[in-house]
């Protein structure tokens, strides 16, 4: 039996992924047993993967709804097998939004009659309530959900860690009534995150099965408490990545003029209020300065675009994906955390350790919990692109205050070392 798996919805770029796979290495070092479950087969892999922990997936998709005989005779022209396809299609349409409208319905019922019901809707229970939804989630969940299910009623691991809201209800129905210690992970704030209303639904019912709620940071902390009544509501703070040494001098002196961003391409991030930002500087201040893009995703043309219709495209460097970006952040002077909405990103507390002072945001409290305005960095509101960009000038054109911020900033992440952090870690997961 596996001391802890550590359930990720795939392998690929992310903070949870990081955090996940970070968290599995140091126990795994320590003796424990630990293996790390994707969701998602065959995903490309962006972390590297600790050599004593073991990865595996759920293999590959089976939608029952998409496996129907008169589907796969793709080949055949004729009218008759066309008009087949056509209806068999629209025949599934139908029944995947009719699941979805009762599952809707069934779960704002047991939300208004929750008063009635809140002594029999209990992890185990066989009332029918509890029935109806798990029927509910067999659909919603489809092939994914019953392998998973399957998974853990045939391997019963000792403890499960989960990371981002889908996964974790899915690993909340599946083992709904099973003798497993399950901590599931919030990683972005609720009141910002854009959810479907449905999952939103899921979440509000079945993370009463879990034995821990977490979050990384107390404003997703609050807004977790609002929603509901847990078990167990907890901190669970991101851990420094090893080797990171908070200790020695930052070398600020030594630095590039450059301005780092490391962040997934997607437009939560904000990066295009960053570079419109770094466009609208004065041209002396701008000169010799590079804005460094670390990432990539889906707005990279967009971005790159914006770039080029600013006039700034020599100036910003896009490097793509990096599975170690410490040495981007060991040679910049500033970083930039433009977000419209975050949890704890990682890659502020790496840039942190580094030495780097950081211009952040004020779209959400995680960030804030670290820097404080004139002390690790500057904090501006957010998407204000006027007020980034005399927080960057305000930066760049003042060495000594960057070393500074630099300093505190090292000093500050200090608290997020290992061996701090550790004893809270063993407590949520129910380690000795």
């Amino acid at each position: 039996m596996d001391d802890l798996w550590v359930v990720l919805p795939h392998l690929g770029a992310g903070g949870a992924q990081k955090v996940g796979l970070l968290a599995a290495e140091h126990f795994a070092a320590q003796g424990l047993r630990v293996r790390v479950l994707s969701l998602r087969h065959n995903h490309p892999i962006k972390h590297r993967l600790p050599e004593n922990v073991t990865a595996f997936d759920l293999g590959p998709d089976q939608d029952d709804f998409s496996v129907h005989p008169w589907l796969q005779d793709v080949w055949n022209r004729s009218l008759l097998a066309r008009g087949r396809r056509f209806c068999v299609a629209q025949w599934i349409k139908l029944r995947r939004f009719v699941i979805r409208v009762v599952t809707a319905l069934v779960l704002r019922w047991v939300q208004l009659t929750w008063p009635l019901f809140e002594q029999r809707i209990q992890p185990g229970s066989e009332a029918s309530a509890v029935r109806l939804l798990n029927r509910c989630m067999r659909r919603i969940g489809g092939d994914r959900y019953r392998r998973l299910r399957q998974l853990f009623l045939e391997q019963r691991p000792k403890r499960v860690l989960a990371l981002l809201t889908k996964t974790n209800i899915l690993c909340c129905a599946a083992v709904w009534d099973l003798p497993i210690h399950l901590v599931v992970s919030e990683r972005n704030d609720p009141r910002r995150q854009r959810l479907d209303r449905l999952w939103n639904r899921l979440r509000r019912v079945y993370y009463r099965r879990a034995d821990v709620v977490t979050a990384n940071t107390e404003g997703v902390l609050e807004a977790l408490q609002a929603m509901g009544t847990w078990q167990r509501l907890d901190l669970l703070p991101n851990p420094l990545p090893g080797g990171l040494n908070l200790q020695g001098s930052s070398g600020s002196a030594a630095r590039d003029f450059e301005v780092l961003a490391v962040a997934r391409l997607v437009p939560q991030k904000g990066l295009d209020l960053l570079i419109r930002a770094f466009a609208s500087l004065p041209e002396p201040v701008r000169a010799g300065w590079r804005l460094v893009l670390v990432g990539d995703g889906p707005e990279r043309n967009a971005l790159q675009a914006l770039a080029q219709q600013l006039g700034i495209s020599v100036q910003v460097v896009f490097e793509g994906f990096q599975s170690d970006p410490l040495r981007y952040m060991q040679r910049a002077s500033i970083f930039a955390l433009p977000s419209r909405f975050e949890g704890m990103p990682n890659a502020l507390l790496e840039a942190m350790a580094a030495g780097l002072p950081s211009v952040v945001s004020d779209a959400s409290p995680g960030p804030l919990e670290m820097v404080c305005d004139g002390c690790q960095g500057l904090v501006v509101p957010n998407e204000n692109v006027e007020a980034f960009a005399e927080a960057l000038q305000h930066l760049m054109g003042d060495q000594a205050l960057r070393e500074r911020m630099g300093a505190e900033a090292r000093t500050t992440l200090r608290a997020l070392d290992w061996e701090v952090v550790e004893p809270h870690w063993r407590s949520v997961l129910a380690l000795p």
